[in-house]
């Protein structure tokens, strides 16, 4: 009685008819790194299928957004080494812990702490209540400016830039050598507000801005707490 099986139907048996130039290791664009290239394969030893296609003829453009940005980068580096100039690296681990306390709000969604930055602000928070500038930490001075001058400390100091600035515009039309003067005087007032304009519109700017945003918050808040402990205490 005949069999009924037959050799080239056995089960794993590749077919030789089907083996195609495309299907072995020859057209494979991977095949001299591959350590199990064979020209005699009829699949990839590798993936089971055939080889992968051709690699690009141009190299892939990165996608929004993902481009790398100096600036980012500047800004990462200076928040860490003013950090560990004042031994205010802590800050780091105690954003890490805030991060991690809760992750959802009360209606179920996820927090972003990344749009709060809590690295940059409680280190500069740190800075102008900790570091001491001619004796006292900047919040004090902003107390101490708020409690001994109240509104006149701006006031008065608007009134003087605004007073100088005027002077120096309305000299800038005169011809005489003052003119000239004064309009060399306005020219780099001018341009060093438009670079400082610039800068604290970048992403360095919170170098400049936020010290002096947690400076007047804080100074703020000292002052609050004296009027509270003298109308309690009566010191």
């Amino acid at each position: 009685m005949p069999s009924s099986s037959h050799p080239n139907s056995s089960k794993g048996q590749a077919d030789p008819a089907a083996a195609t130039s495309a299907a072995s290791c020859t057209g494979c664009p991977l095949s001299g790194t591959c350590a199990r290239a064979d020209p005699t394969l009829t699949e990839c030893a590798v993936t089971g299928a055939v080889p992968p296609p051709a690699l690009p003829s141009h190299a892939p453009s990165p996608t929004p957004g993902s481009e790398l940005d100096i600036t980012e980068v500047v800004s990462r580096g200076v928040e860490k080494a003013v950090g560990a100039a004042f031994g205010l690296g802590w800050t780091d681990l105690l954003a890490a812990v805030i991060e991690r306390t809760n992750a959802t709000d009360s209606s179920g969604n996820e927090v972003d702490w990344g749009r709060l930055q809590l690295g940059r602000n409680l280190l500069c928070l740190a800075l102008v209540n900790l570091v001491p500038l001619h004796g006292a930490p900047a919040s004090r001075w902003a107390a101490d400016a708020v409690t001994t001058h109240s509104l006149e400390a701006p006031l008065v100091s608007a009134g003087a830039v605004l007073g100088i600035a005027g002077a120096v515009f309305i000299g800038a039309g005169i011809k005489h050598p003052v003119g000239l003067l004064c309009r060399a005087a306005l020219s780099v007032a001018t341009s060093t507000g438009r670079l400082t304009w610039r800068f604290v519109r970048s992403r360095l700017g919170w170098i400049l801005t936020r010290p002096v945003i947690w400076a007047g918050v804080s100074g703020l808040v000292i002052v609050t707490w004296r009027a509270v402990v003298h109308l309690l205490a009566g010191a």
